[in-house]
């Protein structure tokens, strides 16, 4: 993140950016008629199948959801302090 400055980007570009490239890999995988998840790649650390590539890509996605959301609810903590959120029930 440091190294390629996210932090210093347009916020509105970069999301722009990615919805670009994210509808272009979704067109990309329509577009695929009969997908062989279980080809093979041989990585450096071991065989890998298109199916875990697929799979990776979508958790790797959910991932960051989940890392935004603790984000937020953090931020939130934050603003509404001095009161108390334990009605809201466990994080």
């Amino acid at each position: 993140m440091t190294e390629r400055k996210y932090n210093e980007r347009d916020l509105g570009q970069s999301l722009s950016n990615y919805m670009a490239a994210r509808a272009e890999s979704l067109t990309w995988l329509r577009g695929l008629s009969s997908p062989d998840w279980e080809a093979t790649y041989k990585a450096p650390w071991g065989l890998i199948k298109a199916g875990d590539v697929f799979g990776a890509w979508i958790v790797h996605d959910i991932l960051h959801m989940r890392q935004i959301t603790k984000l937020h609810y953090l931020y939130t903590l934050r603003r509404v302090e001095p009161y108390n959120t334990d009605y809201a029930g466990d994080w």
